[in-house]
Order: structure tokens, then C-alpha cells, then sequence
């Protein structure tokens, strides 16, 4: 979990920041409490230019109010995961009295029951928003709106045209920052002040200084086009000839699609911002990067040597851009194997067990520590340069562990696995050849006829392991949830029914201050949301009964039912942890059963059921959540999302027209330029082959009776994780004395190394994160998370205890000058040399694919027969 505790940069603050005898001044004997405070301290407490706001708040504060604000916090961050432990323990103290404390007890008193109500607990939090805001600074300007939605329509159409490609590449709002500072000064000096007054207020082209909320109001605008491509893997699977090839796929139809998806998911997060932004727990995490780099765009650079280092960001930037730019040509296209590299394997390339397990093609990837070097590659699976290092570290051994059951499950034939490639996500026949569904679909209906003549789909050991992972994660994140976060999520249940209800304001009983400031700004009404929902149900009504899709009406209000329930504690999971994930696998397996033999209703169900995630796994709530933190207007973001919403759809689809309509070889495994569709158009295409056409009951029950287990595996991992957590606080120190004075001290110790060390690890490891761990296989293995996992040890654990100041100005610049420059790089190389390929076939270019890597084949032959597994006519 992205926990505030283990941060390293948090943690760093903490421990140089206070009741450090060797690091704190002696205490004087005036009453000016902050007068004490030295000024490393001050830099952590006030780091946005708030000390004067933050003093007078410590010295006019009285030590019975210090002691109230203190007990109820501890009280409402009791379950609170990411409040930092040094903090938590020091409120602890304070509360026994200045005899147990010691020295500087006033001062610290007052400056956690500060932290408290007048700014933040947690460190993340504190060095990105201000409590201070001026209202008066100009948000909805002219040249903001031209910006947001200008870079949203270049983000759309590059989000959209490598969705395709594996891995994807897309401009990330890191990237976008860059880009749009630049313009914002740009406009800022070359355009006129002119303007027109409405109701009073002035808009002009250029209202002065680009400022700080301008820069924010941008990015939250260009944000959108990151979400346009969720039907997109819908579209590209009914209409590509390698899926179902389907003719009624058209503009209309992927537009009414594209927008009514959308549009839901903007009015799902009407409902879940009660949960996910306003509380004070829900803090984002991956929000913090974006802030803090917007503001150190937006503040002047002073000239400092930090570390030999005396280079601006901007120029860092672009150097570092134009490096990429010609360094990927490299892995790209010049010498793919640096892409790919599975060097293990060119040792014996026709070995097959070392390209099971070392391969980075169709292997796992393992026991490779140098797997690219190619930064799309090595940032895929983790934001190597932004996550918590305790996150992606948790999650990578998660992955390991699955890597080592795939093994189980490919090498004793389960499912015969042991026919097919070990890790891949397309769907096979049982002659080991990808599978055509053409050859046993009538008027998109399955002919059991042709089905028992020609086979069965079937699943590699890699995507057998990643479906029932996704299964045992539901109840593993419903139940360690919504037990363990309760007491917020409640009252936020308590609070959305009396906003309904009784009008009451989403500000009410705020206990934070950034809830506090927001007060002046007018909210979004809830009707306004509701208003859109209904809006986009009428459209996927409509879109659902004049296209000849068979998807019954009810299954639109079956699928909002699933996501009002299930949506709550998921997106109360990405605000605490940061982690994004969507309801796909359960919404396939209700799909399967309802509706089976109608693929186009599972996919319907699939993507729709998906926009759980684009409502707010990092998508408009979290928008939302940065603009609570900057102090943006709702009514603002509000307007500003819709408008894009509209704008990108149109975008979106002529992008995926475009593709389709001139990439070659698209969605086939040798595509010269990488657009297989292994992440979207594949999966979703084996999904709907299993659940869609096979339906769920004889998945569960004669091919795969394993998966319906899943569910119960993951109610006992939570269980598991709940009762540690629970009860290892309470009983497990006086056990673990009692077991110590009847052992022998070595029997003890041995004990103390194994068993106990690991129910200490079940109080602080986060079960959903080790699942997601275990889940994110087939395509993906080890060789796209090694690396990710290296650079997050060197960006987010090494580098902030070593070189603290290095990392703070440099660290976010160069994960997105990377990015962009890759990103521009990619771009030009497909229309250079990608969209007529110009073949460069030399060694660097054939030896990552020239041996059994590259080679979709089991470690069984297949029988002499011709296929494995029932006889035909016998096919479950």
C-alpha cells in the first residue's frame, strides 16, 4: 500500500523533524511557541510559503485546545493506514502530559494539533497543498481553456493510436506539465488584454502572470484524454477481422459508445466523491508527483548547486528529451533486441526450460536482472519514478509468487497448459493454434455443431493464473475494505444520503482545513451529476436498440446496481493506495451466467462495467481530489470536464478508425511496429470466447471448475490479513512471552525468525496489493516489472536518504522528459518507417524472437491425433 508511514521522503521529514535532541534548538522562555521551532523544521511544516499562516496558528493556539484537537485525531485516524507511525506514537505521548514527554512538550503540542486542523498529518500532503488560498487568483481563464483542451485533443489521439501497441504509450499528464508551462508564458507575453465582462466579471485573453491554478486547471482539463480509450478494446474486438469482424461497427455507433461510457463515469463520480475526496484519509497518493511539479514550474527557480548539479528543470527537461528522442530509435527499430532483452536465452536459444523461465517474449521473465533497456518497457508495469517503493516492492513479490504457481500449473498440465505457450493472453484451440471464432459463430451466435468439430478456447497457464486472480481479488478487496475502513466509509454513506435528503453540504463538519477553504467556492449540486447519468442511460438505451448488438436494456441498470455497490470501497482503495483497478472480471462472470452464447452483450457488460475505473480510479475523481487540493473551483472542473468529454470522444474515434483502417497486420503477433493488442484487443478477445460464448456455468463447472474456488481463497486471504491485524495488536506480544519462557531460548529463536516474524508481517502488508501482484501476468511477466522495480528502489528509496536534494527538483522532471521524449520519438518512428514498414533485418533485430522464446509452443508435443484434450463431439 502507498503507505505515508513508509514513504521515504515522509519518513525523512519525520525523523529530521522532530524531539531530535541533536537536531532541535534549546528551548527559550518566551510564549512565542514557533519561536523555537528551527528553520529545517519550519521547511516541513510550511513548505508552500505558509510559515507566517502556520505560526500564528501554533502561537495563538492554548494548550486545552491543543489536547482536544489531539485526542479526537487519534480517535478518527485509528484505522488510518497512512498516518505516519512516528506521528501517531508522538500524539500519544503528548496526550500522557508534559512529565512523560519531556522537553519541548508545549511547542510540540502545538504543532501536531496544528498539523491537525490547520494543515495536514500526512508529509505527502503537507509539501503540495497549502491551507492558504486566494480566491481572487483567475482559474477559468480564455487561454487556460484553449491550453487544457488543446493538449486533451493531442492527448486523446496519442492515447488512442498506441492503445494498440504493447506496450502502450501514452503523454502523461507529467509530461503534459512540461508542455503547457511553456505555452501558459508563451500566451502570458504575446497576447493582448482584451476582454468582455459577464455578470460582472471580466475575461481577458490575458489576464496577467500565468499562474499556479491556471497551470493545475489545464492539466485536470487535458486529463480526460487519457480516458477516452476505455470502449476502445469493445470496438477494435468486434470489428477487426482477426476477432469477430462484425460490419455494422460504424462512426455512429463507436461515437454514441464512446460518449454515453464516458458520461457515465462522470456521473458516477457525483456519487463517489463523498467517499474518495472529501475525506481526509483519502489522500492520493499519485497526486502528489503532479502537484509538486506544477508548482515548481509555477514558482521562480532560484540558482543553486545541488549535488554539482546547477541546470535548471526546463533546460534538465528538454536535454533530457531530446536525448530519448534519439535514443529510443535504438531499442525502437535500430536494435530491438535492447527492447527485449532476454539475453539468458541467446546462450542456447533451442532450450526450452531456460526460455520458460528467462524468456521475455512467451517466458516469465525470471532470474533475469537486466530484462531492457528500453524506458517503456522498464516503466510498464510500475510508475517506477512516482509510486511509494513499499508499494511497487510489495507488489513485485506478489508477482513473483505468481510467477513460480504459473509454473505449477504449466508443468503438471493443468487445464492442459502444458499444450501451450506458458504465458500469453490470447485464447488457443486445441491444436495449439490461436483460435478462430469465425469458424463456430452463426449470426454472432456459437453453433454447437461446428463448436464439437472444431474445439474448445483455451487458456495459457499465465492467463489460468491471472482470471482466477482477478476472482479472488473481489472479495479480498470488499472485505478487508469496507471491514477495515468502516468507520469512514460509513459516515460517508450517512453524509451522501442527508446531501440527498436534507441538502446537507459536502463541507459540513469538516474536520480539515483543506475542506474548510473549499467552503467559499460554490459546489457542484448533485443533481448536476444525476442530470448526466440519466442523460448517458437514455443514449446506451437508444445505441442498444437500433444497432443489432442482442444487448437487453436491463443489463445497463444490472451493471450501474454492481458498480454502486462494488464501486465505494474500490475507489476508496485508489484513494488510499493509489492502486487502479476495475470490476471487469466480476461484471464478465454475471455476463457469462445471464446471458450466454451473446459475446456482444459480454463485451457490452465488460466495458461498461470498466468505467468503475474511469470514474475514479485515476480518472474524475481524482481530478477532483487535485483540484480540492489547489483550491480550483468545482463549478470550474465540472464545466471543464464535460466540454473535453464532448470534444475527445470525436477525437477518440477517428483515431480508432484511423488505425484500423490503415495499420497493417494489426492485432497479429508479428506486427512490425508492436500493434498486437496483447494488453487490450487479445484478452478481451479470449474473455469473450470463455464467457461470452461459453457462458459462465460451463466455465465454472466442466472447463475451468477451479476459478469458482477463487472467490472463497480470497475471502480467507482477507480473513487472514483481518484477524492478524486485528488481533496481533492485542494478543500476540503477551503469546509470544508466554511461548518464550517454556521454550528453550534457541527453539525460541527460531520460532522468533520464522513464525512470528511472519504474523508480524500480516499488521502492516496490504493483501490487495499482494494479489495485484499475483494478477498482473499474461502478457506482461517479470522482464516489464525487474526493471520498474529497480529504478524504484534507486528513485524512491536510494536517492531520497542519499540525495534528498537532487531527488526533490530533478526526479519527477525526468520521468517525464523520458516519457515525452519517447513518446514524440515513437510517434515520428511509425510514420517514418511504421506505417509502410521498411524491414531492418540484421542479428540485433531476429535474436530476441530466432529461438524457443519466440515461439508460441508448450513443454508437451501434440498428439499424434492432431489436438489434446476431449475427443471432438465431447467438448464441455
Amino acid at each position: 500500500m502507498a503507505s505515508e508511514k513508509t514513504d521515504p521522503v515522509q519518513s525523512h521529514l519525520e525523523s529530521s523533524s522532530f524531539h531530535d535532541p541533536e537536531k532541535i534548538q534549546t528551548p527559550t522562555t518566551t510564549e512565542q511557541y514557533g519561536d523555537q521551532i528551527p528553520h529545517e523544521m519550519l521547511e516541513t511544516l510550511a513548505p508552500n510559503g505558509e510559515t507566517d499562516f502556520i505560526l500564528s496558528k501554533i502561537n495563538s493556539m492554548s494548550e486545552d485546545e491543543a489536547l482536544a484537537i489531539i485526542a479526537e485525531s487519534l480517535t478518527f485516524h485509528s484505522d488510518d493506514w497512512n498516518f505516519p507511525s512516528e506521528m501517531r506514537e508522538r500524539m500519544e505521548k503528548l496526550l500522557q502530559g508534559p512529565k512523560s514527554y519531556g522537553e519541548f512538550y508545549d511547542r510540540d503540542l502545538r504543532i501536531d494539533a496544528t498539523m491537525m486542523k490547520w494543515s495536514s498529518p500526512y508529509p505527502g500532503v503537507r509539501a503540495v497543498a497549502s491551507p492558504v488560498d486566494d480566491a481572487k487568483v483567475p482559474i477559468e481563464t480564455i487561454r487556460a481553456y484553449f491550453l487544457g483542451v488543446s493538449w486533451a485533443i493531442i492527448g486523446t489521439f496519442m492515447s488512442t493510436f498506441f492503445n494498440s501497441r504493447f506496450p502502450g504509450i501514452s503523454l502523461s499528464n507529467s509530461v503534459i506539465q512540461i508542455l503547457l508551462f511553456p505555452c501558459g508564458k508563451f500566451f502570458q507575453t504575446v497576447l493582448p488584454d482584451w476582454g468582455v465582462t459577464v455578470f460582472g466579471t471580466r475575461h481577458s485573453l490575458n489576464p496577467g502572470p500565468w499562474t499556479f491554478k491556471e497551470q493545475m486547471f489545464a492539466t485536470i482539463t487535458f486529463n480526460i484524454a487519457i480516458y477516452t480509450t476505455n470502449s476502445y478494446g469493445m470496438i477494435l474486438v468486434q470489428r477487426s477481422p482477426v476477432y469477430y469482424g462484425l460490419g455494422f461497427i460504424d462512426f455512429g455507433y463507436q461515437l454514441m459508445l464512446t460518449l454515453f461510457v464516458q458520461l457515465m463515469g462522470m456521473g458516477l463520480a457525483g456519487y463517489l466523491r463523498r467517499f474518495s475526496v472529501y475525506p481526509v484519509k483519502a489522500l492520493w497518493p499519485t497526486l502528489m508527483p503532479i502537484i509538486a511539479m506544477n508548482r515548481a514550474l509555477t514558482k521562480p527557480e532560484p540558482k543553486e548547486n545541488i549535488n554539482g548539479w546547477t541546470i535548471s528543470r526546463y533546460r534538465f527537461f528538454f536535454v533530457t528529451a531530446a536525448a530519448m528522442f534519439f535514443y529510443y530509435w535504438l531499442p525502437g527499430y535500430l536494435f530491438t533486441a535492447l527492447s527485449q532483452f532476454n539475453w539468458m536465452t541467446w546462450i542456447a536459444p533451442d532450450n526450452f526450460k531456460l526460455a520458460v523461465l528467462t524468456g521475455s517474449n512467451n517466458g516469465l521473465g525470471l532470474f533475469n536482472p537486466i530484462t531492457t533497456f528500453d524506458w517503456n518497457v522498464a516503466t510498464s508495469s510500475y510508475a517506477a519514478l512516482a509510486a511509494p517503493f513499499f508499494s511497487t516492492c510489495t507488489m513485485y513479490i506478489g508477482s513473483i509468487l505468481g510467477g513460480f504457481i504459473i509454473l505449477g500449473i504449466f508443468y503438471s498440465n493443468m487445464y492442459n497448459t502444458g499444450y501451450l505457450p506458458i504465458n500469453s493472453s490470447s485464447a488457443f484451440a486445441n491444436d495449439g493454434k490461436p483460435y478462430v471464432v469465425q469458424k463456430i459463430v452463426v449470426n454472432n451466435k456459437l453453433d454447437l455443431d461446428k463448436y464439437q468439430q472444431y474445439s474448445p478456447p483455451f487458456y495459457s497457464a499465465g492467463f489460468v493464473l491471472t482470471v482466477g486472480a482477478n476472482f479472488a481479488f473481489y472479495p479480498v478487496y470488499f472485505l478487508y475494505i469496507m471491514v477495515n475502513q468502516w468507520k469512514t466509509i460509513g459516515k460517508a454513506y450517512v453524509d451522501f444520503y442527508k446531501g440527498l435528503r436534507y441538502g446537507k453540504g459536502n463541507y459540513e463538519d469538516a474536520m480539515d482545513v483543506h475542506n474548510r477553504e473549499m467552503a467559499k467556492y460554490k459546489e457542484v449540486p448533485d443533481w448536476w451529476f444525476l442530470v448526466i447519468f440519466a442523460g448517458a442511460i437514455v443514449v446506451s438505451i437508444v445505441w442498444a436498440e437500433i444497432y443489432p448488438v442482442d444487448v437487453p436494456v436491463w443489463l445497463v441498470f444490472l451493471v450501474i446496481a454492481v458498480n454502486l455497490v462494488f464501486a465505494v470501497p474500490l475507489s476508496f482503495l485508489s484513494a488510499t493506495t493509489g492502486t487502479n483497478l476495475g470490476l471487469g472480471a466480476l461484471i464478465q462472470i454475471i455476463t457469462g451466467f445471464l446471458l450466454p452464447n451473446n459475446p456482444n452483450a459480454f463485451l457490452f457488460g465488460q466495458t461498461l462495467g470498466s468505467w468503475a475505473l474511469a470514474g475514479y480510479g485515476d480518472n474524475y475523481v481524482q481530478d477532483q481530489k487535485m483540484a480540492h487540493y489547489c483550491k480550483i473551483a468545482p463549478r470550474a472542473v465540472f464545466r471543464s470536464q464535460i466540454g473535453t468529454i464532448i470534444i475527445t470522444c470525436f477525437v477518440a474515434v477517428a483515431t480508432q478508425n484511423f488505425i484500423m483502417n490503415n495499420v497493417e497486420g494489426l492485432c497479429t503477433p508479428d506486427q512490425p511496429s508492436r500493434f498486437t493488442c496483447a494488453g487490450d484487443g487479445a484478452p478481451l478477445y479470449a474473455s469473450s470466447l470463455m464467457w461470452g460464448l461459453l457462458g459462465s456455468d460451463r466455465m465454472f463447472n466442466s472447463v475451468y471448475p477451479l476459478f469458482k474456488w477463487c472467490f472463497l481463497i480470497g475471502a480467507g486471504v482477507a480473513l487472514l490479513f483481518l484477524a492478524g491485524q486485528g488481533l496481533g495488536p492485542k494478543y500476540l506480544p503477551g503469546m509470544r512471552e508466554a511461548i518464550r519462557a517454556k521454550l528453550s531460548p534457541s527453539r525460541f529463536n527460531t520460532l522468533d525468525r520464522t513464525l512470528f516474524r511472519f504474523i508480524a508481517s500480516l499488521m502492516w502488508l496490504n493483501p490487495v496489493l499482494i494479489i495485484q501482484g499475483i494478477q498482473h501476468w499474461a502478457p506482461s511477466n517479470l522482464a516489464y516489472k525487474t526493471p520498474g522495480f529497480i529504478l524504484s528502489y534507486v528513485f524512491m528509496y536510494w536517492l531520497p536518504r542519499h540525495r534528498l536534494a537532487w531527488w526533490s527538483k530533478y526526479n519527477y522532471v525526468l520521468s517525464a522528459a523520458l516519457t515525452a521524449g519517447l513518446a514524440v520519438s515513437a510517434l515520428v518512428m511509425f510514420f517514418a518507417v511504421g506505417y509502410h514498414p521498411v524491414s531492418l533485418k540484421w542479428w540485433g533485430n531476429t535474436v530476441s524472437t530466432a529461438g524457443v522464446d519466440g515461439k508460441q509452443v508448450g513443454w508437451m508435443p501434440i498428439p499424434e491425433r492432431g489436438y489434446f484434450g476431449p475427443e471432438k463431439g465431447q467438448f464441455p
